[in-house]
């Protein structure tokens, strides 16, 4: 449940292209408008370019915690390239939204690669289907609070919500290998009493 926590809080980062990016490029900068379909086909050529390439290093839990780590530090840097675009002329807007687009696509690859791994490698045999219900209601949760949240912190509070947003994205992911590793640790524990006993 800890692991699936953390990684809902990274998923809000599934919709920041989506949805605060769109009205951050219309109401907060001087980037030209057409940039917001650009930025779309940028996020969706990346995804099926490098998808399957960012994934090649995550091959078991403790890999997909560390790649956790790299995605929030993505989440971060994307986010305050996109940010620092507030107030700058138009074509360095553009080039600055561009770029972290980019960074946050890269982190994105990151992310998906780790959730996936996760989501399967720490639920026992026989208990895929439950576990991947709640990991499924963790990203669920976050599709419904996703545009009060990011409106919050990305349109109302300006260029310190997109980074105070990076920032909880970066301690997410950094809490990840240790949340990972405690999981791992209370899955194998010899003192630990088995479900079935307890229902006893």
């Amino acid at each position: 449940m800890v692991v699936t926590v953390l990684d809902a809080v990274l998923s809000f980062q599934g919709h920041v292209l989506v949805f605060a990016l769109p009205l951050w490029i219309v109401g907060h900068s001087k980037a030209p408008q057409w940039l917001i379909g650009a930025c779309a086909v940028v996020n969706t050529l990346m995804v099926v370019a490098f998808q399957v390439r960012a994934s090649r290093g995550v091959v078991d839990n403790a890999s997909a915690g560390r790649v956790a780590v790299r995605s929030g530090v993505a989440f971060l840097l994307g986010m305050a390239a996109i940010a620092a675009a507030a107030g700058m002329p138009g074509w360095l807007a553009a080039v600055l939204i561009g770029a972290g687009v980019v960074v946050h696509t890269i982190g994105e690859l990151w992310h998906t690669a780790a959730s996936l791994e996760l989501s399967f490698g720490l639920a026992p045999a026989q208990a895929q289907g439950q576990y991947s219900g709640l990991h499924a209601t963790g990203t669920g949760l976050v599709s419904s609070l996703a545009p009060s949240v990011l409106a919050l912190f990305c349109l109302t509070w300006g260029v310190p919500g997109w980074l105070a947003l990076g920032g909880v994205f970066v301690l997410a992911g950094l809490a990840m290998p240790y949340a990972v590793r405690w999981a791992e640790q209370a899955r194998h524990d010899p003192h630990r009493v088995p479900q079935h006993e307890t229902l006893k």
